[in-house]
């Protein structure tokens, strides 16, 4: 469904301030989210101030107010010592603030498409680059914005009004003022929205399964799969379900399977990938699979490399089994989320070949 991204008026505010409630409301401390605080940041006379200086924006679905955010024009003094790629002087950059997505239509390209929307506002004004942040902890709004084509310049502390100073990682876009420019850049953000969708844009099917004996016997959260949940909803992917087995062989294998019959374009687990006896994922994949895609697996492991050598110790695996692609994970929260953003844009291509919506190349 098309979404219409125009500048918000009076008549938004209220509807908005609606979205980033909402969006505030379903952080728990400890999260991976924005770690927003009501009235503080966001803050609604600040919302007020962009709608008066024409810098708010707002998406629409189907006639219902679904996404927000700002765009400003000019440096934003707290990136003076970033070592931004993209040379541009302080008015030849926009600025993205505060993007909010509904929470009930995640998973739909909304996010994606507002970047996009971004990227064209800051080329229509001439801009040479559009820069934004978000916390080093937010997984997946930096898996989203590497899928748009932005770029992380760097991670380091910035002092924010409600939470101090936090490790924040600081995107940009390159963009170009001429006319060329501008459809480039709103092209190379607008192919985000089709990274988790098949030919005709509908999003492709997710299942998340956690591997964890403690977690099966509730005696520790899943923090892994909700973490997961999030980050392809974000790239455009549809969840279709997640479940919770021990480490029994078995049961993996039988659900793998299982989701392979229904039809599931791609499988993510997470947990048993190590070196313990009970950490048999990889054995129960390899099982079930009858083609593997030994390229996944090597090209999250380089990037893990880059965080810490005991990367080197993960035995996770990918394959194919029908039209179903699967794909080993870490336990670890951070270490899923960091392994599946290494490769959640080729994984795309390669299900739009699998279930034949693409050509190879």
């Amino acid at each position: 469904m098309a979404l219409e991204v125009r500048k918000a008026t009076a008549g938004d505010l209220e509807p908005l301030w609606g979205l980033y409630a909402a969006s505030c409301a379903r952080q728990v401390p400890g999260d991976m989210g924005p770690d927003w605080h009501m009235g503080v940041y966001p803050a609604r006379s600040d919302l007020e101030g962009r709608l008066a200086a024409g810098e708010l924006y707002v998406g629409e679905q189907d006639g219902a107010l679904v996404a927000g955010m700002v765009v400003t024009e000019g440096e934003d003094p707290i990136y003076a010592k970033v070592p931004w790629q993209v040379p541009a002087a302080p008015d030849e950059v926009a600025v993205l603030h505060l993007l909010v997505v509904d929470p009930t239509v995640r998973g739909r390209g909304v996010g994606s498409q507002m970047v996009a929307a971004a990227a064209r506002v800051a080329a229509r004004a001439g801009k040479r680059t559009l820069h934004l942040d978000t916390l080093e902890q937010n997984t997946g709004a930096i898996a989203l914005y590497k899928g748009c084509g932005l770029t992380a310049a760097c991670v380091m502390p910035v002092h924010y009004e409600d939470i101090g100073d936090a490790s924040t990682v600081l995107f940009e876009l390159a963009l170009d003022g001429s006319a060329a420019g501008k459809g480039a850049a709103a092209g190379k953000a607008d192919a985000a929205c089709r990274k988790g969708a098949g030919h005709g844009g509908e999003s492709f099917s997710v299942e998340v399964i956690t591997v964890s004996d403690r977690s099966f016997r509730g005696e520790r959260p899943d923090a892994s799969g909700p973490a997961l949940v999030e980050l392809v909803e974000r790239h455009g992917y549809r969840v279709v379900a997640t479940r919770l087995v021990p480490d029994e062989r078995e049961q993996i294998e039988a659900e793998l399977r299982d989701a392979a019959a229904r039809g599931v374009a791609l499988v993510l687990t997470t947990g048993g990938t190590g070196f313990s006896p009970r950490d048999v994922t990889p054995e129960a994949t390899a099982a079930v699979c009858e083609r593997m895609a030994p390229g996944i697996p090597e090209v999250m492991r380089a990037a893990s490399l880059a965080i810490t050598p005991k990367a080197c110790l993960s035995r996770e695996v990918a394959g194919i089994v029908g039209r179903t692609l699967v794909v080993n994970l870490p336990g670890s929260p951070k270490a899923a989320v960091e392994n599946v953003s290494a490769v959640i844009g080729p994984i795309a291509h390669g299900l739009g070949i699998l279930r034949g919506e693409a050509r190879g190349g």
